[in-house]
């Protein structure tokens, strides 16, 4: 059954040939552009089930910029509705996982609060807005469900450009926004050279998230029975290998996260997760000691720290150590004079 999936996802993405419109892997690298004199660095602390840590002082940051500290001279924990942009991909390549995207998509919305906010954006070719941000989550459950054929045609998916026009369309953000990229991860053909769209991403105030899809086209065939690895096999090994790669680096350059779920039941737990990283986040600023306005990269490094400057050790209600993870910007581009 697999098998017959892959060969009929190699017919439309144009007969499966090896190296066919393959786009290498974007570098797993990252930039923010700033153009004030303060720096901002929003920073999530979570456990390792991603719920959020409360509690942290200002004091229990250490900025380094370039590897120099910088002193901390705005601290706010701040807690905010979510407002997230659903972006789908809907092109006739995912024909046959459209069940599992659909189911992914409307996982997130159960997983809402009255106050909080969604867009739906879907994407083949380019992207396109089927419903602006609304707390109405019935009428984008309604549209989501209209889009559940999703028909023949060419089967392009061009998410670096559908990143890119989303960014266009939802920049500057009024408030603390995240895009969730629910898609296979490839693409077929973008016009966007990731390096552009990379420094775009980091420059903005959006965080992207990606639930990656086909997860039965990426995962070996079930049974015993040795079989010969075709042409269409290595195929769609290396193009889902720069598919994974495109996902975890759009995520990275904004201090997101890519998500692989391997069953529905996965999809409760990871947009609880991105609910808690985007309710509640720590706000720094610090003033760089380098004023030097030369186009630069300036690297960031965000530590938790205790009174004496040593590495702070959490613990949980037994006094147990807490396996934290932190998340910040790591970087961003000084503006030229």
């Amino acid at each position: 059954m697999r098998r017959g999936s892959l060969l009929l996802v190699a017919a439309l993405l144009g007969g499966g040939a090896p190296g066919a419109g393959a786009q290498q892997p974007p570098p797993e690298s990252y930039a923010l552009r700033v153009d004030v004199q303060l720096v901002t660095v929003d920073v999530a602390v979570t456990d390792e089930e991603g719920h959020f840590l409360p509690g942290l002082r200002g004091e229990n940051f250490r900025i380094l910029e370039n590897g120099a500290p910088q002193p901390v001279a705005h601290f706010l924990p701040t807690r905010a509705p979510v407002r997230i942009a659903l972006l789908v991909e809907a092109s006739p390549a995912v024909y046959l996982i459209r069940g599992e995207q659909l189911t992914a998509a409307y996982h997130l919305l159960a997983g809402l609060r009255a106050e909080d906010e969604v867009a739906l954006l879907t994407y083949a070719r380019e992207a396109g807005l089927e419903v602006p941000f609304t707390r109405d989550k019935q009428r984008v459950g309604q549209r989501l469900r209209s889009l559940g054929q999703f028909g023949l045609g060419m089967a392009e998916m061009n998410l670096l450009d559908a990143v890119a026009q989303t960014l266009a369309w939802m920049s500057p953000p009024p408030q603390r926004t995240a895009v969730v990229v629910i898609g296979t991860g490839l693409d077929t053909g973008s016009r966007m050279p990731w390096e552009l769209l990379q420094r775009q991403v980091g420059a903005g105030q959006i965080t992207f998230f990606a639930v990656a899809t086909g997860h039965l086209l990426r995962a070996p065939e079930e049974g015993n029975r040795p079989r010969t690895e075709t042409d269409n096999d290595l195929y769609f090994r290396s193009a889902f290998a720069q598919a994974d790669a495109r996902l975890r680096a759009l995520a990275t350059a904004s201090a997101g996260q890519a998500y692989f779920p391997e069953s529905a039941e996965e999809l409760e737990d990871i947009y609880r997760e991105i609910a808690a990283r985007l309710r509640n986040l720590y706000s720094l600023g610090y003033y760089p000691s380098n004023q030097a306005r030369d186009g630069r990269y300036r690297e960031i490094t965000v530590e938790l720290v205790d009174e004496k400057g040593e590495p702070l050790v959490l613990r949980d209600a037994s006094g147990d150590p807490i396996n934290y993870r932190l998340f910040a910007r790591p970087g961003y581009f000084t503006s030229r004079e």
